[in-house]
C-alpha cells in the first residue's frame, strides 16, 4: 500500500529559480514530490500546513557529528587551541560506543534544526569499530548524510591502523560492505587528512582510493596561517588531483584566482562561518565565492562549540559578507545604495546549493514534483514569526529550531507538531555515560588542553 502526505494549505518556497512563494498544497507519495498546487481532495496523511512556510529541508555541507558528547568546551578558543584539545587529545579517549551516541544524539539535533542532510566530518576513526557504531548512529536518527570515512591519524598510543594502507584497505571494505549502493539514504564519502600534517603523498593516495571507489571527498583548505603561506590548492594542483569530486571546507586565505581555479575544476566550497570568525581562519570566503562564479554550502562545523543550527549560520555568512561590503561602500565616503547578499541568497546556499555541493541536487534541495522528499514546515503563527511579510526574510533572519514543526526525509516524517518522533527514552543515560567515560579519561590524561584563563574582573 502506497504512502501518501499532503501538507495543506501552506506557504510554500520551493527554492526553484524563479518561482516566488505562493499558497499551494504538497502531496508526497511513496516518499517522493507527486504534487504541488491547488488540487482538490485528495486521500493521504494531512499535515495543516495554514499559516506555516513549507520549504525544502536544509543541506549541512560540514559537521563533525562525533563531538556532540564535547559540547560547549571550546567556546572561547582559538584553532590551535581545537586542534591540541579535540584532534590531538580528545580524540583519543573516544570508544566505538562514544561514536555512536555521538552521531545518533548529533544527528537528531541536527534534523529537530530543520537540516534533513549532513555531511558527516568522521575524522576520529581509531579503529573499524569506531566506523561502524558511527554510521549505526547515523541511520538509526534516520537523517540523509553523506559518511565522509575520515582517513587521518589519531595520535594513539597502539593505534589499530599502522599504515595509510591499512585505512584504505578498511575504506575498500565499507564501500564493499556497507556502501555498496549510491542511492541509498546513508553513502559514502572519504574525508582527506591535512595536507600540511601527512603530506601531499599521502594525500594523493588517498585521493587515488576515493575516485577508484568512485565516492566524493572533503577536506579542510586555505584556512591555517602560517609563517610561509601555505595552499592546499596549490598543492593540488601541482599534483595532478584537482577535480569535481572534491569539497573544499574553509577556504578563507584564498586567493581569487584559487577560488576560480576551483570553480573551474568543478569543485565546491563549504563555508562555517561561525567557527571561521571565532577560531582566527580569516573572513567567511562566502561572497568572495559567488563573486567568483561559484554556489557556496554552508556547514555547522564543530559542534564541540556550535549549535547544530544552519539558522544561525546562514545568519552569520549573510550579515558578515554584508558588512565586508557596506564596508567597501563607507571607505569611498559613501553610505551603500543597495544591500548584498540577500536573503536568498543566503537560503540558497543551505538548501539547493548545498545538494550541488554534496552531487544531490538531482534528488533533493529544492521542491519539485519527482524530487524526494525532503521537507520542512516552520510554524509562522509563532510570536517570532507573526506575521509573516516575505517568507524567505522570515526564515533566514527570524526562525529558529523551536519553529520547526514537521520534519520529513525522503518521505518519511521524523519531527512532528514540533517534537522528535524518535524515542528517547534511553537516550539521556548513554549520553551521561558517555560523556563522564571521556571527561575523566580526559581528565586523568592532563585535561582539555589549554586551562580555562583566569576570570576577567568583569
Amino acid at each position: 500500500m502506497s504512502s501518501r502526505v499532503i501538507f495543506q494549505n501552506g506557504t510554500v518556497v520551493s527554492m526553484v529559480p524563479g518561482e516566488e512563494p505562493r499558497q499551494a498544497n504538497v502531496l508526497v507519495i511513496d516518499g517522493d514530490i507527486a504534487k504541488i498546487g491547488d488540487f482538490g481532495d485528495m486521500e493521504g496523511e494531512f499535515i495543516d500546513a495554514t499559516d506555516c512556510i513549507v520549504a525544502p529541508g536544509f543541506v549541512d555541507t560540514h559537521r563533525h557529528v562525533w563531538q556532540t558528547q564535547l559540547r560547549g568546551v571550546t567556546h572561547d578558543w582559538s584553532l590551535k587551541d581545537y586542534i591540541r584539545s579535540i584532534r590531538l587529545q580528545s580524540a583519543v579517549h573516544y570508544r566505538p560506543e562514544d561514536m555512536y551516541v555521538g552521531n545518533y544524539l548529533g544527528m537528531l539535533e541536527a534534523i529537530n534544526a530543520g537540516v534533513t542532510t549532513v555531511l558527516d566530518f568522521s575524522h576520529c576513526i581509531n579503529s573499524p569499530e569506531h566506523a561502524t557504531e558511527a554510521i549505526r548512529g547515523t541511520r538509526e536518527s534516520g537523517i540523509r548524510s553523506i559518511f565522509a570515512l575520515g582517513l587521518n591519524e589519531v595520535p594513539l598510543n597502539n593505534p589499530v591502523f599502522n599504515t595509510v594502507e591499512h585505512r584504505i584497505d578498511h575504506a575498500k571494505y565499507l564501500r564493499a560492505t556497507e556502501f555498496p549502493s549510491d542511492d541509498a539514504l546513508v553513502t559514502m564519502g572519504i574525508a582527506l587528512s591535512d595536507v600540511h600534517i601527512a603530506g601531499i603523498e599521502r594525500v594523493t593516495s588517498e585521493v587515488g582510493i576515493s575516485r577508484e571507489l568512485d565516492i566524493p571527498m572533503t577536506f579542510h583548505a586555505n584556512a591555517v596561517l602560517f609563517p610561509d603561506p601555505v595552499s592546499e590548492v596549490a598543492f593540488l594542483e601541482e599534483a595532478g588531483l584537482l577535480g569535481p569530486d572534491l569539497i573544499w571546507v574553509h577556504m578563507n586565505l584564498s586567493t581569487d584566482e584559487e577560488l576560480r581555479r576551483v570553480i573551474e575544476t568543478g569543485g565546491a566550497v563549504s563555508c562555517t562561518p561561525e567557527t571561521e570568525m571565532q577560531m582566527g581562519m580569516g573572513n567567511p570566503v562566502f561572497g568572495r565565492f559567488i563573486e567568483a562564479g561559484g554556489h557556496p554550502g554552508l556547514g555547522c562545523d564543530v559542534i564541540s562549540n556550535n549549535s547544530g543550527c544552519l539558522f544561525s549560520q546562514m545568519r552569520l555568512a549573510l550579515q558578515a559578507e554584508r558588512m565586508v561590503t557596506n564596508d567597501k561602500s563607507l571607505n569611498t565616503g559613501y553610505a551603500p545604495d543597495m544591500i548584498w547578499p540577500t536573503t536568498g541568497t543566503a537560503l540558497r546556499a543551505a538548501t539547493v546549493w548545498g545538494a550541488e555541493a554534496l552531487g544531490l541536487d538531482a534528488k533533493i534541495g529544492t521542491l519539485e514534483v519527482g524530487k524526494q522528499a525532503d521537507v520542512i514546515m516552520i510554524r509562522g503563527d509563532d510570536v517570532n514569526m507573526l506575521p509573516v511579510n516575505k517568507p524567505v526574510g522570515s526564515i533566514v533572519l527570524h526562525a529558529h529550531p523551536g519553529n520547526v514543526d514537521t520534519v520529513m526525509v525522503a518521505g518519511r516524517i521524523l519531527k512532528r507538531n514540533g517534537q522528535l518522533l524518535e524515542s528517547r527514552a534511553q537516550l539521556r543515560g548513554k549520553v551521561r555515560d558517555s560523556h563522564d567515560h571521556l571527561m575523566s579519561s580526559i581528565a586523568r590524561s592532563g585535561g582539555l588542553i589549554p586551562q580555562p584563563p583566569a576570570p576577567l574582573p568583569w
